[in-house]
């Protein structure tokens, strides 16, 4: 039996759910009701309408041409109210909001305006897609949001009927000081769903010693175990680990299959996702490739941790090598 902690209340009560009712939004959606549904969470559902764009999932009209703007609002307008149906029958607070403008700036506003706590977004990109297929809207809502964003990917929209929705807590980190606030939420997150949360750190498969000494390892684990103890107020059933792979994201969303994770914690520095030195980075290979939802908390580079007074402990520098 799992000597998990007291359950506490969840750190996502406030969950906004942005769509554009593209192909896939069943499956995003699904995710987001049992989300709810675990965290008694209220449900916010927006829909940015773009006159010149067809949603895949409305109809078209017989002749194959697109519908008209109007009709294409009163489909939207339909499916929303069918969506918020199935809401109330889970017994979720839910409410819609339909809006015509640019995706990115209704998101942002539409966060501030209703106190978000959690971002949900779906992305219907194919596996290896090249970081232009996320597109502008999700750059700017990743780089812009005041709240932690979750993003249902491909893989894990069409696994999520193969997997338990109420896994293990997978936090990945770095020990960047701005990835280190991510910890907070994954923690908060375990408790209030009485799940175990496994922290990971991973190191190139070269280093992985055939002679028996561990001792790299154990100082991360060590490293690992620190930065937990320091973070949270109270005990937690957690596995801290390093593991090993020629390629970070490959390696953290093998480890996220084996343990079969519900959900995927990271902490994001927003330099990485501007860097135009990697078309894809960490972050979105994750999020493209992972059997389960992720969450991304994004901060700057130079921002320490919130609310963690002895993080700075935790002295142990990564060599910046690893980190590439």
């Amino acid at each position: 039996m799992q000597n998990l902690s007291k359950k506490t209340q969840s750190p996502f009560r406030k969950i906004l759910l942005a769509t554009n009712l593209c192909e896939g939004y069943e499956e995003v959606l699904q995710v987001t009701l049992q989300l709810c549904q675990r965290n008694n969470a209220n449900l916010r559902i927006l829909y940015v309408s773009r006159p010149h764009l067809q949603p895949r999932a409305l109809p078209i009209e017989p002749s194959g041409t697109f519908a008209s703007p109007l009709r294409l609002d009163q489909e939207a307008a339909e499916l929303l109210r069918a969506i918020r149906e199935r809401a109330l029958a889970l017994g979720l607070s839910c409410t819609t909001r339909q809006e015509p403008g640019v995706p990115a700036e209704k998101i942002l506003e539409a966060i501030e305006a209703e106190e978000t706590d959690l971002l949900v977004l779906g992305t219907g990109e194919p596996l290896g897609s090249l970081r232009d297929a996320f597109g502008p809207t999700a750059e700017k809502v990743m780089l812009n949001a005041t709240c932690p964003i979750m993003t249902v990917g491909q893989v894990a929209a069409e696994s999520s009927g193969d997997r338990p929705s109420d896994g293990p807590i997978l936090f990945a980190t770095d020990f960047h000081s701005c990835t280190r606030q991510a910890i907070h939420q994954a923690l908060g997150y375990a408790r209030s769903i009485q799940q175990p949360l496994h922290s990971v750190h991973v190191l190139p498969r070269t280093l992985q010693t055939i002679h028996g000494d561990h001792t790299l390892a154990e100082l991360l684990t060590n490293a690992l175990k620190h930065l937990v103890a320091t973070t949270s107020a109270s005990t937690q059933d957690t596995t801290c680990k390093v593991i090993y792979g020629s390629e970070i994201s490959n390696a953290i969303v093998d480890y996220a299959r084996q343990i079969r994770a519900g959900i995927i914690f990271l902490g994001v520095r927003s330099d990485s996702i501007l860097s135009s030195q990697d078309r894809l980075p960490i972050a979105f290979r994750i999020i493209v490739e992972s059997p389960c939802p992720v969450v991304t908390i994004v901060c700057d580079a130079e921002a320490e941790p919130a609310h963690v007074t002895d993080a700075d402990a935790c002295t142990f520098q990564v060599p910046p090598a690893f980190l590439q």
